[in-house]
């Protein structure tokens, strides 16, 4: 027995005639594509290339003719001291003399003598007219892991504390260093 085709129905011959124009008209497009860096100045209406379609980085002084841009078209506050070659920026005038800082820096240091008794407590003196910057603490001696600090800090403003106990009884010597920073430091 045979078996009759049917013809399609007119909707189907046009919806399929429809796909072939879509999918065709799609491939010419891909196939007639601009090609590329065929885009030049004539091609370009004003104002199409804006800052953001502008990569970072993209456009150098190389692309830029001399004088196109100007102080302008620079944002206050944009420019650095990198973006200029030395002695391209003029120096300004000499400021005022500031104040007077730190002289006579010296490092004073004391300690007590070695020795298994505790507590040991020991402040070191700035010289005349020295102020204490800074300071600290030291233990040596064999008992010194037995022994726990418990001052080190400033004595008023030129001079530097410590104390230390035997935290764990030692029949070991220890001894306390103290440390200070002094300078003078103008009024």
């Amino acid at each position: 027995m045979r078996t009759l085709w049917k013809l399609p129905s007119p909707g189907t011959v046009l919806a399929s005639g429809a796909l072939v124009v879509a999918l065709g008209g799609t491939s010419i497009a891909a196939v007639s594509a601009v090609p590329r860096a065929s885009v030049g100045t004539a091609e370009l209406k004003n104002g199409a290339v804006t800052t953001a379609k502008i990569r970072n980085g993209q456009v150098t002084s190389a692309d830029l003719a001399d004088g196109s841009v100007t102080s302008a078209d620079v944002r206050n506050g944009t420019l650095g001291r990198v973006d200029f070659r030395p002695g391209q920026l003029p120096h300004g005038p000499t400021g005022p003399q500031g104040p007077a800082g730190l002289s006579g820096r010296e490092q004073l240091a004391s300690e007590t003598p070695l020795t298994a008794v505790g507590p040991k407590n020991l402040t070191v003196t700035c010289s005349a007219g020295k102020k204490v910057l800074g300071g600290g603490v030291e233990i040596s001696g064999a008992g010194r892991n037995r022994v726990t600090v418990v001052e080190n800090k400033p004595s008023g403003d030129n001079a530097w504390e410590g104390e230390a106990f035997e935290a764990v009884a030692t029949s070991s010597p220890w001894k306390l260093v103290v440390h200070a920073i002094c300078a003078t430091v103008a009024p």
